[in-house]
């Protein structure tokens, strides 16, 4: 007897098998890597120009109570970067970009009337985490700018039980 199969039997298995692998990974880390969930410390590093948002920054981080804030990025466990994507980086005259500048302006995507909220491993500056919250200028619209952090830790929590 002859199966009748959209997909060959093996590419069928595979697909089964990462749906599968990738359900159970993102249920137990809600998205979050380890470095972040065992953070403790962060050091806020403010690329938007607008001083009110560390203001709300520090206020939304001390109810929260979940980071101690750092007075150094040596003393961090995270850096915690609000930037709006328009970061500007020097090029020395007759050279071109690296790989890191054309992958950083890749990263620096943010659309406008957004602030890009992100945790950074303070050693090698690579993004762990980022989201996006509605601000127009200094000010925060609707909700809190780090209600996505707070979400995700929750998700974490939820897939951790």
């Amino acid at each position: 007897m002859r199966k009748s199969s959209f997909l060959p039997q093996g590419i069928s298995l595979l697909l089964i098998l990462l749906c599968v692998s990738g359900y159970g990974t993102r249920a137990n880390s809600g998205g979050l890597p380890q470095q972040v969930v065992r953070a403790h410390t962060v050091f806020i590093v403010n690329e938007t120009g607008f001083n009110e948002l560390n203001y709300t920054l520090f206020l939304e981080l001390s109810k929260w109570g979940r980071f101690d804030i750092a007075e150094s990025r040596e003393k961090a466990d995270l850096i915690l970067r609000l930037d709006t994507g328009s970061r500007v980086r020097m090029v020395p005259e007759g050279q071109l970009p690296s790989a890191q500048d054309i992958s950083a302006s890749a990263e620096a995507a943010v659309p406008s009337g957004y602030t890009r909220v992100a945790l950074l491993d303070p050693k090698t500056q690579q993004v762990l985490w980022s989201g996006l919250h509605k601000t127009e200028g200094g000010k925060v619209k609707s909700g809190h700018l780090l209600d996505e952090l707070r979400e995700a830790f929750r998700d974490y929590e939820r897939g951790k039980r």
